[in-house]
């Protein structure tokens, strides 16, 4: 008998792997883990709610925007270490600021400096996320983004080219 093939790959933990490219999504998976290319999925691996939140977030930015999002490092699987002190738990994930021109993918890098960069359309994507009771991080170096929002995204080093979204630890033990 053949070995079945899992629908959506999931680790010991019980935590999936973020779609990666899924049909008519509002976001775009980017990255990789120790520099290689290709590998940007093995870091997708997301606890159930850190999902649920995603594919929220994705449907309300839908109804407000063409453009996708993208979505990079979450956790590997079974949540071992890699290049991160965080990113271990499947409740944090990383995205790029929105860019002013459609473009996705590994190549759509995007940082607050660069004349690409949407503020107002990172303000609305942002807005969603800290309004969201399961979120309690956001961290992204953009003092405007962090004024409109109320203080509820701070700074954190090396938070230029992508955003920090954490949700609450008590979902862990739920």
């Amino acid at each position: 008998m053949p070995s079945e093939v899992p629908i959506q790959p999931h680790d010991k933990r019980g935590y999936f792997m973020l779609p990666q490219a899924p049909e008519e999504a509002g976001y775009y998976v980017y990255g990789n883990v120790g520099g290689v290319s290709g590998t940007g999925h093995l870091a997708q691996y997301a606890h159930p709610f850190l999902l649920s939140l995603i594919f929220e977030i994705e449907r309300e930015w839908q109804a407000m925007d063409d453009r996708k999002f993208g979505i990079g490092n979450i956790s590997l699987a079974d949540g071992r270490k890699y290049e991160h002190a965080t990113h271990q738990l499947g409740i944090e994930m990383d995205i790029r600021p929105v860019r002013k021109d459609m473009m996705t993918g590994q190549a759509a890098h995007c940082s607050r400096f660069d004349k690409v960069y949407d503020r107002d359309a990172t303000i609305k994507l942002l807005r969603l996320f800290v309004q969201h009771p399961m979120v309690s991080k956001v961290f992204f170096n953009d003092g405007k983004v962090q004024h409109a929002l109320g203080g509820q995204v701070r700074s954190m080093i090396g938070h230029d080219d992508h955003i920090h979204i954490e949700i609450w630890k008590w979902s862990l033990w739920v």
